[in-house]
Protein backbone atom coordinates (compact mmCIF):
# COMPACT_ATOMS: atom_id res chain seq x y z
CA UNK A 1 0.00 0.00 0.00
CA UNK A 2 1.28 3.44 -0.94
CA UNK A 3 1.16 5.92 1.92
CA UNK A 4 1.20 9.55 0.83
CA UNK A 5 3.00 12.01 3.08
CA UNK A 6 0.61 14.63 4.48
CA UNK A 7 2.94 17.46 3.40
CA UNK A 8 6.38 18.00 1.89
CA UNK A 9 8.92 20.77 1.42
CA UNK A 10 7.49 23.43 -0.87
CA UNK A 11 3.88 22.85 0.23
CA UNK A 12 1.72 25.55 1.75
CA UNK A 13 1.03 24.27 5.26
CA UNK A 14 -1.10 25.22 8.24
CA UNK A 15 0.39 25.20 11.72
CA UNK A 16 -1.63 25.36 14.93
CA UNK A 17 0.57 26.65 17.71
CA UNK A 18 0.31 25.79 21.41
CA UNK A 19 -0.78 29.40 21.97
CA UNK A 20 -3.90 28.75 19.85
CA UNK A 21 -2.73 30.80 16.88
CA UNK A 22 -3.17 29.32 13.42
CA UNK A 23 -0.84 30.30 10.63
CA UNK A 24 -0.23 29.49 7.00
CA UNK A 25 3.15 29.47 5.27
CA UNK A 26 5.40 27.74 2.79
CA UNK A 27 7.30 24.80 4.31
CA UNK A 28 10.93 25.13 3.32
CA UNK A 29 12.37 22.46 5.60
CA UNK A 30 11.47 20.15 8.45
CA UNK A 31 14.25 19.31 10.90
CA UNK A 32 14.38 17.44 14.18
CA UNK A 33 14.16 20.85 15.89
CA UNK A 34 11.30 22.42 13.98
CA UNK A 35 9.68 23.70 10.81
CA UNK A 36 11.26 26.37 8.62
CA UNK A 37 8.34 28.43 7.29
CA UNK A 38 8.66 31.17 4.68
CA UNK A 39 6.39 34.22 4.94
CA UNK A 40 4.09 33.03 7.72
CA UNK A 41 0.64 34.63 7.68
CA UNK A 42 -2.07 34.37 10.33
CA UNK A 43 -5.83 34.03 9.90
CA UNK A 44 -8.04 37.03 10.66
CA UNK A 45 -11.75 37.73 10.36
CA UNK A 46 -12.69 40.63 8.09
CA UNK A 47 -16.01 42.02 6.85
CA UNK A 48 -15.66 39.91 3.69
CA UNK A 49 -14.90 36.75 5.71
CA UNK A 50 -11.67 34.99 6.63
CA UNK A 51 -8.43 36.63 5.53
CA UNK A 52 -4.67 36.41 5.93
CA UNK A 53 -2.35 39.00 7.43
CA UNK A 54 1.34 39.23 8.28
CA UNK A 55 2.20 37.08 11.31
CA UNK A 56 5.29 38.97 12.49
CA UNK A 57 5.00 42.74 12.21
CA UNK A 58 8.46 43.57 13.56
CA UNK A 59 10.40 41.04 11.48
CA UNK A 60 11.22 40.86 7.78
CA UNK A 61 8.01 39.72 6.09
CA UNK A 62 9.42 37.51 3.31
CA UNK A 63 12.04 35.75 5.41
CA UNK A 64 11.96 32.16 6.65
CA UNK A 65 11.40 31.55 10.35
CA UNK A 66 11.96 28.42 12.45
CA UNK A 67 8.98 27.26 14.48
CA UNK A 68 10.09 24.79 17.14
CA UNK A 69 8.26 21.47 17.13
CA UNK A 70 7.62 21.87 20.87
CA UNK A 71 5.50 24.96 20.05
CA UNK A 72 3.42 23.32 17.31
CA UNK A 73 0.31 21.29 18.10
CA UNK A 74 -0.36 20.20 14.51
CA UNK A 75 0.97 20.77 11.01
CA UNK A 76 -0.97 19.81 7.91
CA UNK A 77 -1.27 20.71 4.24
CA UNK A 78 -3.43 23.81 3.82
CA UNK A 79 -6.86 23.54 2.16
CA UNK A 80 -6.76 24.49 -1.52
CA UNK A 81 -8.73 27.74 -1.22
CA UNK A 82 -6.48 29.08 1.56
CA UNK A 83 -3.30 27.89 -0.18
CA UNK A 84 -4.37 29.80 -3.31
CA UNK A 85 -5.14 32.90 -1.23
CA UNK A 86 -1.72 32.60 0.43
CA UNK A 87 0.05 32.30 -2.93
CA UNK A 88 -1.86 35.26 -4.33
CA UNK A 89 -1.07 37.42 -1.30
CA UNK A 90 2.62 36.52 -1.15
CA UNK A 91 3.45 36.41 -4.86
CA UNK A 92 0.91 38.63 -6.58
CA UNK A 93 0.05 35.74 -8.90
CA UNK A 94 -3.60 34.87 -9.37
CA UNK A 95 -4.62 31.26 -10.00
CA UNK A 96 -6.81 30.90 -13.08
CA UNK A 97 -10.26 29.42 -12.54
CA UNK A 98 -10.69 25.74 -13.34
CA UNK A 99 -11.46 25.09 -17.00
CA UNK A 100 -10.17 28.41 -18.29
CA UNK A 101 -7.48 26.72 -20.39
CA UNK A 102 -10.18 24.85 -22.33
CA UNK A 103 -12.04 28.06 -23.11
CA UNK A 104 -8.87 29.67 -24.49
CA UNK A 105 -8.06 26.86 -26.94
CA UNK A 106 -8.51 27.70 -30.59
CA UNK A 107 -10.36 25.24 -32.74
Amino acid sequence: MLIEAPYKNGDIVTLKLNSGEELVGKLEEETAEGYKIKTPLTLVMAQQGMGLQQYLFTAEANKSHLFKKTSVTIITKTMKQFAEAYQQQTSGLVTAPAGIADSLKTK
